[in-house]
C-alpha cells in the first residue's frame, strides 16, 4: 500500500497567495491530519477528503497558525452528528481546548478526546506506528515519525535547525521541514536554508520538502531549495499547498 502526504497548507500567519497555515495530510490506511491552521477545512474539502473519516488531528504546537481550524473541525463533525474528535498534542493542549470550547457555550457537547504527547513518546493511529520527538521553538513543540509498511515520513512542524529532529528523520523516504526565512535572515525558532542543509546531510533522507514559508521568502523557493541540496546532498522542493507525494 503507498502512503500519500499532501501539503495542506505551507504557509504562516501572514496572508500570502497559495499558501494557507499549517497543515499536512498523511494517508495510509486511513487519514491522518498534522496540524490544523487556517484554510485547512476549505483545503481539506478542494482534495476531496471524507469529513466522517477525517477523526484524528496530530498538532505540533498551540501558536495559532497551526491550530485555527481545530475547532471549526471539530465543529464541523459535531454538526453533521459524526463521533467526536482525537487529539494528540504537546503538553497545554487539553488546557487549550478547555479554553477554546469555554468560549462557545453551545459547544459544551461537542467531544474531543485529547492525549498529550512528550519526547520520545509513540503510538499507533490510522496504520502509522507515530514517533515524538522534541522541536526546538519558542513554545513547547514536537516533530513526528510516521512509519506505514516500509515508508517514512518525518514532519518537524516549527523549529530551528535541530540534532534531535535530524536524528528522528534518519533514513526518512520524505522530510517536511519548515524552512520560513531564505538566506541571509539570522532568525531563531525558525530554520533557514543553509543551517537546515548542514544539519540534515549524512542522515540518509530520500527527499525534502520545505514548508511553513514566510512573504519574505517569495521569489526565492528556488535558490531556497538549491542552497539545501548544495549542503545536504538530499533532493528538495518548496512545497505549495494542494502538492501531493506518493511513497
Amino acid at each position: 500500500m503507498s502512503l500519500k502526504v499532501t501539503m495542506l497548507g505551507t504557509g504562516v500567519g501572514i496572508p500570502q497567495p497559495g499558501r494557507s497555515q499549517a497543515a499536512v495530510l498523511a494517508e495510509s490506511e486511513q487519514p491522518l491530519l498534522l496540524d490544523c491552521g487556517a484554510g485547512t477545512i476549505l483545503r481539506l474539502d478542494q482534495v476531496g477528503a471524507s469529513l466522517e473519516a477525517l477523526d484524528t488531528v496530530i498538532l505540533t504546537h498551540l501558536h495559532l497558525d497551526h491550530v485555527s481550524d481545530l475547532l471549526a473541525l471539530a465543529n464541523a463533525r459535531f454538526l453533521a452528528d459524526l463521533p467526536g474528535l482525537q487529539l494528540f498534542g504537546p503538553e497545554g493542549t487539553k488546557e487549550y481546548v478547555r479554553a477554546a470550547k469555554s468560549l462557545y457555550p453551545n459547544l459544551a457537547k461537542m467531544d474531543v478526546a485529547v492525549r498529550e504527547l512528550h519526547p520520545m513518546d509513540s503510538i499507533s493511529l490510522k496504520g502509522f506506528d507515530i514517533f515524538a520527538e522534541e522541536a526546538r521553538h519558542s513554545v513547547t513543540a514536537l516533530a513526528y515519525r510516521l512509519e506505514a509498511d516500509d515508508r517514512v515520513v518525518v514532519y518537524s512542524g516549527d523549529t530551528e535547525p535541530s540534532p534531535r529532529v535530524a536524528a528522528l528523520a534518519k533514513g526518512a523516504d520524505l522530510l517536511v521541514h519548515e524552512c520560513s526565512f531564505p538566506e541571509p535572515f539570522d532568525v531563531t525558532n525558525h530554520s533557514t536554508p543553509k543551517k537546515l542543509g548542514s544539519m540534515i546531510k549524512n542522515h540518509g533522507i530520500k527527499r525534502v520538502v520545505l514548508t511553513h514559508i514566510y512573504p519574505q521568502a517569495s521569489g526565492c523557493e528556488d535558490l531556497m531549495a538549491e542552497q539545501v541540496i548544495e549542503l545536504s546532498e538530499v533532493p528538495t522542493i518548496v512545497g505549495w499547498d494542494m502538492m501531493t507525494l506518493t511513497l
